[in-house]
């Protein structure tokens, strides 16, 4: 039985929009900026069960450039400002430091080994 050209029609449109919607949910899904968004979101979900396994408050650490870093006093724990429940300071200038370097070796030894192939 043939069907009706506006029947087919309608059927070819409303195909054409679905698969519109199922290409733009998978550009959404493969898409770098969301990719990173929900890679930041799954680390600080992680720092934040990290930092109640601990036993740490939920108040946010303030970052100093310089210094160490500045805590609120946890229960339990020595109230000295900048330093963990374990007696040590954390220094985050030193850390920055030591994480730039250390990207700064992997970039480095990527390029030269990339170099080397030809």
């Amino acid at each position: 039985m043939p069907q009706d050209p506006a029947i087919i029609q309608r059927q070819i449109d409303e195909t054409r929009a679905e698969l519109a919607e199922t290409i733009d949910a998978i550009a959404d899904i493969v898409s770098p900026r969301r990719v990173a968004e929900r890679a930041g979101e799954q680390v600080r979900a992680k720092v934040a069960e990290l930092r109640a396994r601990a036993g740490h408050s939920e108040e946010p650490i303030e970052l100093a450039a310089d210094g160490p870093a500045v805590r609120p006093a946890v229960s339990g724990a020595p109230g000295v400002p900048g330093q963990a429940p374990g007696g040590r300071t954390v220094r985050w200038g030193r850390v920055a430091l030591a994480v730039g370097a250390t990207t700064l070796l992997v970039v480095r030894t990527t390029r030269r080994r990339r170099h080397r192939r030809g």
